[in-house]
């Protein structure tokens, strides 16, 4: 986190230590409001705030329908928050996992 404890990343976007734990687990993320505060804090593009560190722009399968591709549930926001904050490579190895 930039170096920073979560106390301190708390303290500087006015939230709390448990607000940065639950983010960092997934469990929340943050609202709109502290995004331009934790993208300067991070010293981060939003895209990389949002998306993951090294994001790129991401292409749908070909045999996918784009409604097909909302998350329809808390569950699958979740994850998919979670796959788009993990490292470009993390991402590629988890998707050869699901290949079929």
């Amino acid at each position: 986190m930039a170096g920073m404890t979560q106390e301190q990343l708390g303290f500087a976007l006015g939230v709390t230590k448990a607000s940065i734990s639950a983010w960092e687990n997934g469990r929340e993320t943050p609202s709109f409001r502290v995004l331009p505060e934790l993208r300067s804090a991070l010293r981060l593009s939003l895209d990389e705030l949002i998306c993951g560190v090294g994001a790129t722009s991401t292409t749908k399968p070909h045999d996918v329908d784009a409604a097909e591709l909302r998350a329809g549930s808390v569950h699958e926001r979740t994850l998919l928050f979670r796959f788009r904050t993990l490292p470009a490579k993390k991402r590629e190895a988890f998707l050869e996992i699901l290949k079929p």
